[in-house]
């Protein structure tokens, strides 16, 4: 391993750390997988400047200007949260994953896209414990494919990918390849579950520019495109933490985008959605970017249908 490659592992988000954590949250008895997280928050907490910010200027969007000492406050409950869905993420995915307690508000909407067999779209954002979410959908018995992208760290890329796909679930990534939407379409055709974030990442753009908690930011069209492109149900999926290892899965309605119109349309009703659930649980809202952002960014303002990361789907 030359020098830069050992940095990278040893980084805070190397491998490395990584597979440390994973010993601690699968195989650590079960005070330290209680304990250790608001612990381990409150260090990142104080080291991350950067992150902190982030953080801050996110939460006093949602809250609204606090005090100092609140704003702070609220600002560690986003990243103890982090901890916490890290912790629950890596056991679930982990070879010895523990049972959750999971209650689904909306059921049939989901059961009833899912029984079309056209497959389905499922829109989620960084809230709550999506990847656990994730992992609870592949017991439907239809395959489940998380749309994303590479590990900005090279050295945790294959540790990642091997955590991930371990209880058969797929990933595909959607950050390389101007192909990157044909398997999102072929996972429809065969009826599967595609998962895929309506947030921008990181300063790529594209997609529509939509108000959100008091000031316009942009969100993806790609998974209301890709819908409409595969003639499949849309049905967004929130993952609510309400306790350790006790989910609720919020189904924000059932969409079925035609046009152009009906996939935008169908992508402002989820961001009001999401909207309404981060003004209620701001902590669990888990976005460690900046959404308001006011530089300039990667991509223009024209409305563009993508997939996170790529433009495996074509513009219109």
């Amino acid at each position: 391993m030359d020098l830069g490659r050992l940095r990278a592992a040893l980084r805070f988000d190397g491998s490395f750390w990584r597979r440390f954590a994973e010993l601690g949250c699968v195989y650590g008895p079960e005070w330290w997988k209680r304990a250790s997280p608001p612990v381990i928050a409150a260090i990142i907490f104080a080291i991350a400047r950067h992150n902190r910010a982030v953080v801050l200027r996110n939460q006093r969007q949602v809250r609204g200007p606090r005090g100092w000492w609140r704003e702070r406050w609220d600002a560690y409950r986003v990243f103890a949260e982090l901890a916490r869905s890290l912790t629950e993420s890596m056991e679930q995915w982990g070879p010895r994953p523990r049972p959750l307690a999971l209650r689904v508000v909306g059921e049939a909407l989901f059961a009833g896209a899912l029984a079309e067999g056209r497959g389905v779209v499922v829109p989620t954002g960084h809230f709550g414990s999506w990847e656990a979410g994730a992992r609870a959908l592949a017991a439907l018995g239809r395959p489940v494919h998380l749309v994303m992208a590479h590990e900005p760290n090279p050295t945790v890329r294959a540790f990642v990918h091997r955590l991930r796909t371990r209880h058969g679930v797929g990933a595909i990534y959607s950050d390389r390849s101007v192909f990157a939407g044909l398997p999102i379409l072929r996972a429809l055709k065969r009826g599967e579950i595609v998962c895929m974030q309506i947030e921008p990442w990181g300063r790529l753009r594209g997609g529509v520019e939509v108000e959100f908690c008091g000031r316009p930011t942009r969100f993806q069209l790609g998974p209301f495109a890709v819908a409409r492109l595969a003639r499949a149900p849309v049905v967004p999926v929130f993952a609510l933490r309400t306790g350790i290892r006790r989910y609720e899965f919020r189904v924000a309605g059932r969409f079925d985008p035609l046009t152009p119109a009906d996939s935008e349309a169908a992508l402002r009703a989820t961001v009001a959605a999401y909207e309404a659930l981060v003004r209620a649980v701001p902590a669990q809202w888990l976005m460690f970017d900046d959404v308001w952002e006011t530089g300039p960014v990667e991509a223009g303002g024209a409305a563009q249908e993508i997939v996170p990361q790529a433009v495996g789907l074509r513009r219109r």
